[in-house]
């Protein structure tokens, strides 16, 4: 749980695990790939009632999903169905164009 401190990198090592720790950490991020999308904000705004009812959607959803109270079987398809009859093919298409266009500026 290092995250929970402003720097990780200062924190302790607990016992048991390897104390190079926050060096291979530190090695590791700098080796990884940044997102050709670092940087780029999305305007929900033409979609902002989609985003709403996406929003309901999946406070409707998450309890069941997220404890596995319900099989996926079951609930998986139905929640599906729900994010789809809320728009969230228009929201991905919108952040798409989106980012497609700010990808182009970018360049």
């Amino acid at each position: 749980m290092g995250w929970l401190s402003g720097n990780q990198f200062i924190e302790h090592v607990w016992k048991g695990t390897d104390p190079e720790l926050w060096e291979k950490v530190k090695e590791f991020n700098a080796w990884a790939t940044r997102s050709k999308a670092s940087g780029f904000t999305f305007d929900s705004s033409t979609v902002k009632t989609e985003v709403a009812s996406i929003g309901t959607v999946i406070t409707q959803y998450a309890l069941p999903l997220e404890t596995g109270s319900l099989g996926p079987d079951k609930i998986l398809p139905k929640f599906i169905e729900s994010l789809k009859a809320a728009g969230i093919d228009k929201v991905i298409a919108e952040k798409q164009m989106q980012l497609d266009e700010w990808t182009q500026e970018q360049n």
